[in-house]
């Protein structure tokens, strides 16, 4: 990626983000899938203490840890209604800001957002969750495509459940 200018570059990733986000509040999961290379990782780290989080997915506790295979499943759970702490699923509102290229090394770009969820169910209410995303992102073909998602989750403690459609 070192060809691409940086402008273009967040140009690239804005639209990118957008993209998933746009997908994620349209259910549209399978589409949402195709953003992903093949050896993603998507990582949820977990708070350790009032300002730091967990390291290390192998070694210690993540509230989301999963590979593109396991991203499938989970799909696979909500849409087949077998994933019941999701049930009723939420209206989504995802809204991104502050996107921005860090660095951009080899075929990786490394990319850090803030994100806002607004999720909303007839049941319970709204409810807010924030905090910043680090992509790592991979030129394949024509297309720039997910190869890393770590999200950082900033609401201490977490209230209802959280999987990949409402952070």
């Amino acid at each position: 990626m070192a060809e691409a200018s940086t402008n273009d570059l967040v140009a690239r990733a804005t639209s990118l983000l957008n993209l998933e986000a746009a997908l994620l509040d349209d259910r549209r999961w399978h589409d949402w899938l195709d953003l992903y290379t093949e050896d993603s990782m998507f990582w949820v780290p977990a708070w350790v203490s009032d300002e730091a989080w967990t390291t290390d997915p192998k070694r210690q506790v993540s509230l989301i840890w999963a590979d593109r295979r396991n991203l499938v499943a989970r799909v696979f759970r909500v849409e087949g209604g077998d994933s019941y702490a999701s049930m009723p699923l939420p209206l989504t509102v995802h809204l991104i800001t502050g996107i921005a290229v860090t660095s951009s090394l080899g075929d990786i770009a490394e990319v850090r957002a803030n994100w806002l969820v607004h999720g909303f169910l007839r049941t319970s209410g709204a409810i807010l969750r924030a905090g910043r995303y680090e992509y790592g992102l991979r030129q394949i073909g024509a297309d720039l495509k997910i190869a890393k998602k770590k999200i950082f989750i900033h609401d201490d403690p977490i209230t209802g459940a959280i999987d990949f459609y409402n952070i």
